[in-house]
């Protein structure tokens, strides 16, 4: 379960319209593995364009 301000989930709602897929979807396939991917303890280096807000 989670709650998001209504000014997250406008954006994120903006986003996920122009991917074409819902908001669950957005979150589960892109926001949590990159959030899990950048809190696993490691450094990980990652390319200019695979950073945390590159799916914007």
């Amino acid at each position: 379960m989670q709650t998001l301000d209504d000014t997250i989930y406008r954006e994120l709602e903006k986003i996920a319209k122009r991917r074409g897929i819902s908001i669950q979807e957005l979150i589960r396939a892109v926001i949590v593995p990159e959030w899990v991917t950048g809190h696993n303890g490691t450094d990980v280096r990652e390319a200019a364009g695979t950073k945390l807000n590159s799916w914007r």
